[in-house]
């Protein structure tokens, strides 16, 4: 891992005295980008916690902490008040005593904490355009576009970059999988999957890379041939469909990422027939069983994306305002009309934004759970007819 002399021969230095802080957060962002743990790091929680420990005002780290919280979707500035706090410290202290780039990162993660998304997403380009081997930057700015929806942005990013990598980097081939991704995402599919190719010939363990194939796989509908491949990388991809506690990862992390998958794969096992038991047992009868879990009563009033929720107030002026207003406030009631078997008023709902979902962020895939529901209205209808 880079100490602060590695660092800074590769041109991003770091303003910390602390050579383990250094490689600490080396570690923690190859974790991160890998989407794995490190064993002998103890994993990306622990890394985190050492890094903290090792240099707690190390200003770059701090950005990535704060960033990732705010990435993670379940927090924001305008419900968290220590969140703010810690986010308004870290300008004060890049401005003191952190180098140009650290002061870009600190910005752009408290425009993100503040609902600012495009221009927290434009700092971040704004950093690769001056420093292309950021890769801290590239990641942060590839999972703004994706909760944004911006397909383009997805895939221009990474693509303006990574011809300025060096292919002996350890995350190296993870730029291809991410490529990868945005070019599905953008319907360039026999591209998209020479990527993700590429990727796996270097790293067979590339979860990006297996994500993009998968993905490519099944906008084509090579079906058998998908199931193949994910049964070819990972051997328990099956067994989430029948595990009868499919939400406990989502109860014991509080992710709200990890609520959206329970409740996605939830949402269209029914929507294919299937009877899933008591698996709704964890979600909170207060509200309907389509959209509420535990933990959730906590983020209410988080607002930070259309996609993990489709309800604002009016009057909050930041980026996913406009999108729930425009987009997930219609979303929101027809899964409720749907849940309840009106489904008249659900597709009257539905239907008119049907071309606009791809706004509230998301794969084309994960997204297109909302286009199921409406299919599944016109179903049900002429069922009953």
């Amino acid at each position: 891992m880079k100490t602060i002399l590695g660092w800074r021969s590769c041109g991003l230095s770091l303003s910390t005295p602390s050579d383990e802080c250094a490689k600490l957060f080396d570690g923690a962002l190859r974790q991160l980008v890998s989407w794995s743990d490190c064993d002998a790091l103890g994993g990306l929680h622990k890394t985190l916690e050492d890094m903290k420990v090792a240099d707690s005002k190390a200003v770059l780290p701090r950005a990535f902490l704060l960033g990732l919280e705010g990435l993670s979707t379940g927090t924001c500035t305008r419900v968290n008040n220590v969140y703010k706090a810690e986010l308004e410290q870290l300008q004060v202290d890049a401005e003191s005593y952190a180098n140009d780039r650290e002061q870009q990162h600190a910005k752009a993660v408290l425009l993100w904490g503040e609902g600012k998304m495009k221009e927290a997403t434009n700092t971040w380009e704004q950093i690769l355009a001056y420093y292309p081997t950021d890769l801290m930057a590239i990641k942060f700015a590839h999972d703004a576009y994706f909760f944004m929806g911006d397909a383009k942005g997805k895939r221009d990013s990474v693509q303006m970059v990574i011809g300025k990598q060096k292919s002996s980097e350890p995350c190296y081939s993870y730029l291809h999988g991410m490529l990868a991704f945005g070019l599905e995402e953008c319907e360039q599919y026999d591209q998209a999957e020479k990527e993700a190719m590429k990727a796996l010939s270097l790293n067979r363990f590339d979860a990006w890379a297996t994500h993009a194939r998968a993905h490519v796989m099944e906008m084509q509908g090579r079906i058998n041939e998908g199931i193949h491949f994910m049964e070819s990388t990972v051997d328990y991809w099956r067994s989430v469909l029948a595990s009868s506690e499919i939400c406990e990862r989502a109860k014991k992390s509080g992710s709200l990422l990890d609520f959206v998958d329970a409740s996605s794969i939830l949402w269209r096992l029914e929507l294919e027939g299937v009877d899933v038991g008591k698996r709704y047992q964890f979600w909170n009868n207060r509200f309907s069983r389509w959209h509420d879990l535990p933990c959730m009563k906590a983020h209410l009033d988080d607002h930070v994306t259309s996609f993990n929720d489709t309800h604002l107030d009016n009057n909050y002026d930041v980026d996913n305002a406009k999108i729930s207003r425009e987009v997930g406030t219609a979303l929101y009631e027809g899964m409720l009309l749907y849940g309840r078997g009106q489904y008249d008023e659900a597709v009257e709902k539905m239907l008119p934004v049907r071309h606009h979902i791809y706004r509230i962020g998301g794969s084309n895939a994960q997204v297109s759970v909302y286009v199921l529901i409406t299919i599944s209205c016109k179903t049900c209808l002429q069922q009953k007819r």
